[in-house]
């Protein structure tokens, strides 16, 4: 768990973002055949974007 939060306190903001998109386009391909993962993949990259966005903000 500890590399788990390490990865995404070390990493940078930019790449957390990258990362969102990344998983919200994979999503797009299994909404229809599996919909409750589709939607816990939406909302972790939605997580994911924010939380790099205000990293990103915060860094500046």
């Amino acid at each position: 768990m500890n590399k788990v939060l390490g990865f995404f306190t070390g990493s940078s903001p930019i790449k957390l973002i990258v990362i969102s998109l990344v998983i919200a386009a994979i999503s797009y391909f299994i909404e229809k055949p599996l919909p409750n993962i589709f939607m816990g993949l939406r909302l972790i990259a939605f997580l994911l974007f924010v939380y790099g966005a205000i990293r990103f903000i915060d860094r500046k």
